[in-house]
This record gives structure tokens, sequence and C-alpha cells, in this order.
């Protein structure tokens, strides 16, 4: 018991320690705004991206009918390209936050350091809520992709032989044969 005392009390000393040096950093203001606001806004662009994609029938618990298939394979490499240049965008909205301090001051470096944080965090929630999408989308078609998933589903699979990890999901031929 006294060792599981020692672990957390460690890990609580290396959080404080992380997090005091981190409020001595000149953009901590922005980077404090972020994790605020990022929560709200991931889950706002979630539903938007949902709704735009024609992608949200997992909610129902039903399987996927071929127009929600078709509707997948033409947006799937669009929400990979997404991803892709929104990552890029919030990787350079977040470094020119650092190299221009979003401090709490209202200088120009200030000023374009905090209109870059709120570029880097709309594109950060972007990309985060669409790689939602798309692994949330990607199992509603096939319970083995992405490919990270189907390999942790085998690797669990060859550990446990519980068929449940292997998500084999049958079509239903009536629904087929209508399209």
């Amino acid at each position: 018991m006294v060792e599981v005392l020692a672990v957390f009390a460690a890990l609580g000393w290396l959080v404080a320690s992380f997090c005091a040096w981190l409020s001595g950093l000149p953009f901590f203001p922005a980077l404090a705004a972020a994790a605020l606001a990022s929560p709200f806004l991931v889950i706002h662009d979630y539903q938007i991206l949902g709704r735009q994609w024609h992608l949200r029938g997992w909610k129902t618990g039903r399987q996927p009918v071929p127009p929600e298939r078709f509707y997948w394979t033409m947006v799937q490499p669009q929400l990979k390209r997404i991803i892709i240049w929104n990552t890029a965008a919030a990787l350079a909205g977040w470094w020119n936050t650092v190299t221009l301090p979003a401090d709490l001051s209202l200088g120009l470096p200030s000023l374009v350091g905090w209109g870059n944080a709120v570029a880097g965090t709309w594109t950060g929630a972007r990309v985060v809520s669409a790689i939602l999408l798309f692994v949330r989308a990607s199992q509603w078609f096939d319970a083995m992709r992405p490919n990270v998933v189907g390999l942790w589903r085998r690797a669990m699979y060859r550990l446990s032989d519980n068929y449940e990890y292997l998500g084999d999901q049958r079509r239903d031929p009536e629904k087929e044969r209508v399209y």
C-alpha cells in the first residue's frame, strides 16, 4: 500500500512540476484558453461534419445501407485530406504562437500571437473531430478499419480466442438486393 502511495505521489509531483513549468511560459494564457475551448469546438465540429458527410446513421444502431456506403467511398479521401491540411495548419498556428507569444499585453506581437492561437485551436479541434469521425465511420462500415484498430482487434482475438473482438457483422442480403 505504501508503494502505491509513493507512485501516486511521484506522479503527482511530476504533474505539478510540469504545470509549474508550463505556467511560466509566455504563451500559457493562450494554451489555457485553448484547453478550455477545444472540447466544445470538437463536439460542435463533429456534429457538423457528421451531418455534412451524411454519416449520422450509426447513432441509430443499424447497419449501413448502400447509399451510406456509397457516400463513404467518396467521403473517405476528402476526410483524410481535411485531417492532413488542418494538422499542418494547427502545427503552423501553434508554432507561430510560440514564436510570437500570446501573453496578456496589447502589443502587436501579442495580438498576432493570439490570432495564431485562435487559428491553431480551431484547426486542432477540427483535426480531432475529423479523426474521431473517420475512426467511427470506418468501424461502422468495417469493424477492422482503420488498420490500427484492426491490428488491435486481431491481437486481442489471438490473446483471448474471443470472436467478439473481430467484430464480424454479416450483411443483410435483402438490403443488398434492392440496390
